[in-house]
């Protein structure tokens, strides 16, 4: 006679197969001795960021446009380029050249058609150094047209005084770098330069 087998009931196979140990996961991270990279601003420095921004500058009637931008300068402790004027003007000092010869001062009124230039606020440069003929290190060309529509270009070398609705369209920067070159005459570098017919200046 064949004896019966003892079939064990599903719920008891079912609890055996929950308590078998489950597969090991991977662990989920980075690696073990790994670090956080170096964020931007751990690698510049602030203090050399150069911001450069655009502004307009409405000057008052009366006043002295070149001395305004010399003193928006010292007071915001930038440096200074003029891109455009637009207004009117009661009088200006200049000459033709770049040089301080023949240096006259016409009254208007004028009206400005273009007004570029730059003020470097640094004290390492000296101000014997300006271009212009006051104590900054500044350079400044205008052009502007009188009533009987004449343009005249030349050089500021002195006031530029506003008569109305004077409005400067310029950029300004922090931290501007000032490097001097200087080129010894005597160093052996010099010489060879002089003497090879290559040499391009």
């Amino acid at each position: 006679m064949v004896e019966p087998r003892t079939i064990a009931p599903l719920s008891s196979i079912v609890h055996h197969h929950y308590l078998a140990s489950p597969p090991a996961k991977k662990k989920v991270g980075r690696p073990l001795g790994s670090k956080n990279k170096p964020k931007l601003s751990h690698v510049i420095s602030q203090a050399n960021v150069q911001v450069q921004k655009p502004i307009y500058i409405e000057v008052p009637n009366n006043l002295d446009v070149i001395e305004a931008m010399v003193q928006f300068a010292h007071h915001h402790k930038v440096s200074i380029t003029v891109l455009s004027a637009s207004g009117t003007i009661a009088s200006v000092t200049l000459n033709y050249t770049d040089s301080y010869a023949s240096t006259f001062t016409l009254y208007g009124p004028f009206s400005l058609i273009s007004l570029t230039g730059t003020y470097i606020n640094n004290t390492a440069i000296s101000s014997s150094s300006s271009s212009c003929n006051l104590d900054h290190p500044c350079c400044f060309r205008i052009s502007f047209s009188t009533i009987s529509g004449q343009s005249i270009i030349g050089f500021v070398r002195g006031k530029l005084v506003a008569a109305n609705g004077v409005i400067v369209m310029a950029t300004i920067v922090n931290n501007l770098e000032v490097h001097k070159d200087v080129i010894n005459n005597n160093s052996k570098e010099w010489d060879d330069d002089n003497n090879n017919p290559n040499t391009y200046i």
